[in-house]
C-alpha cells in the first residue's frame, strides 16, 4: 500500500485506487499529491478490503474492472453489503457493453475506458467526491 498527503482533518476526502497497473497508479498518485488529495493504492480488491476495514466516510474508489481475484463489480457489491457508500468509478482496458450495463445496474458512479485522460478522470473523481460529501451531509443532518 502507498499513502500520500497524510492529513489529520476528518473533512478531507480519501481517494482509493485499486489497480494492478503500477505505472497507472504511480501516475495517479502523483496527480493526487500535486492536487493535495489523500490517496491510497492497492493492487487488488482483497488487499483493499483487508487494509480498509472501515474506509473513510468521505471519498471515492477508482477501481479497474478486471482485477486478480475479486473483480471491481464484486468489490462494489461487497462494500455496499458492508454499508460503505463511497462512489465507485470503474476503469477498464477491456471495454464491453455487457460489463458497462452490469456496472450501471450495480450503481457504479462512472465507467471509464483506458487509456484515460488524467483531466477527465480527475473531473469524474471531483464529481464523485461531491456526491460523497453530499451523502455525508445528509447523514449528519437527518
Amino acid at each position: 500500500m502507498i499513502q500520500v498527503t497524510e492529513t489529520s482533518e476528518k473533512n478531507n476526502p480519501v481517494i482509493y485506487v485499486i489497480d494492478p497497473d503500477r505505472q497507472l497508479t504511480a501516475r495517479l498518485m502523483k496527480l493526487f499529491e500535486r492536487t493535495g488529495y489523500k490517496a491510497a493504492c492497492y493492487a487488488n480488491a482483497e488487499d483493499f478490503l483487508q487494509a480498509e476495514q472501515q474506509p473513510a466516510r468521505y471519498g471515492c474508489i477508482v477501481s479497474e474492472l478486471k482485477l486478480p481475484g475479486m473483480d471491481g463489480l464484486e468489490l462494489l457489491t461487497k462494500i455496499h453489503d458492508s454499508g460503505c457508500r463511497l462512489p465507485l468509478i470503474i476503469l477498464t482496458g477491456d471495454p464491453d457493453v455487457s460489463h458497462a450495463v452490469n456496472a450501471l445496474q450495480k450503481k457504479v458512479f462512472d465507467y471509464l475506458v483506458k487509456p484515460v485522460i488524467e483531466r477527465e478522470l480527475f473531473k469524474r473523481i471531483k464529481a464523485a467526491l461531491r456526491r460523497s460529501k453530499e451523502a455525508q451531509g445528509l447523514a449528519r443532518h437527518g
